[in-house]
C-alpha cells in the first residue's frame, strides 16, 4: 500500500504523490497549457512524485466555506466548458492510463471539479487543478459532479427542511452553473448528482482495492459504506429543492 496521500506546496511549487497515470495526465495538462488555458503547468517527475505548478487564487477546501455564489457557479460553468473545448481535438499518447476505468466520449474531464479543486479571484473561477480524476467522458460527467458539489445535492439539513431562502438558492446555483457551461435541453438536476456520486463511491473503492491513497484509506475507516448509506437521503433532500 502507498504511503497516505501528501501534497506540499513550497513557492509556486506543488509535489503530488505520482500515480501510474500521471505522465498521461501531464500530456493532456502540456496540451492545455498551450492554449492558455488556467490549470497546472507540469514541472517533472521523480520515482515518487509529481511537481507542477501552482494555480493563481484561492484554492482548496477553506476557499468556500459557506458554499459558492450564484455568480461564482455561473463562472465555474463557465471555466468547465472552456477547459472541455480545449480537450476536445487533443489525441491521449499511446499507451495512455487513467485513474479509474471509464467509457469513452468527445472530451477529457476533469473527474473532481468540486469548488476545492478550482482556484478563484474575487469570487470568480479562474483556474482548474488537481488533474488526477481525469478520464475521457462525456460533458454531463463533469457537470454533474459540479453540481453535486456547488448547488450543492447533499443529506437532510439539521432542519426538518431547508428554508424557502436556501432551497432558492440552491435553484439559482444550480441554474447559474448550466447556463455558464451553455447546457441547454432538460435535465434532472438531483437524479444525475446523486448518480454520479454513487459513481465517485465505486470509483473510490474500486482504487482502495488496489491500494491507491487516500482511497485505500478511506475504504479501511468504513467511508464508502457510510456514504452509499446517504444516497437516498441525498436523493429526498433534493427533491424537497427540486421536485420531480
Amino acid at each position: 500500500m502507498e504511503n497516505p496521500r501528501e501534497v506540499r506546496i513550497d513557492g509556486e511549487t506543488v509535489r503530488r504523490p505520482r500515480k501510474p497515470w500521471t505522465e498521461t495526465v501531464h500530456a493532456l495538462l502540456r496540451h492545455l497549457r498551450e492554449l492558455d488555458l488556467p490549470v497546472p503547468e507540469p514541472l517533472g517527475l521523480d520515482e515518487s512524485f509529481e511537481y507542477v505548478s501552482l494555480v493563481a487564487g484561492l484554492g482548496g477546501d477553506e476557499a468556500w466555506p459557506d458554499g459558492v455564489s450564484v455568480e461564482g457557479a455561473r463562472s465555474l460553468g463557465r471555466l468547465l466548458r472552456t477547459v472541455h473545448g480545449g480537450t476536445r481535438e487533443w489525441t491521449p499518447p499511446v499507451g495512455a492510463l487513467w485513474s479509474v476505468p471509464h467509457d469513452s466520449g468527445p472530451i477529457i474531464c476533469h473527474g473532481d471539479p468540486k469548488p476545492g479543486n478550482v482556484a478563484w479571484i474575487d469570487g470568480q473561477a479562474v483556474g482548474l487543478f488537481d488533474w488526477d480524476a481525469a478520464r475521457p467522458g462525456t460533458p454531463i460527467d463533469d457537470l454533474a459532479y459540479a453540481l453535486l458539489w456547488t448547488t450543492p445535492i447533499d443529506a437532510d439539513p439539521p432542519t426538518p427542511e431547508y428554508s424557502a431562502a436556501e432551497a432558492a438558492l440552491r435553484r439559482e446555483r444550480a441554474a447559474a452553473l448550466l447556463e455558464g457551461y451553455g447546457w441547454s435541453g432538460p435535465l434532472d438536476v438531483v437524479e444525475v448528482a446523486v448518480r454520479r456520486h454513487e459513481l465517485a463511491i465505486d470509483e473510490v473503492e474500486w482504487l482502495g482495492e488496489r491500494g491507491h491513497e487516500p482511497h485505500a484509506s478511506w475504504v479501511a475507516q468504513g467511508w464508502p459504506m457510510r456514504w452509499r448509506r446517504d444516497l437516498e437521503a441525498m436523493r429526498g433532500a433534493g427533491r424537497r429543492v427540486f421536485p420531480a
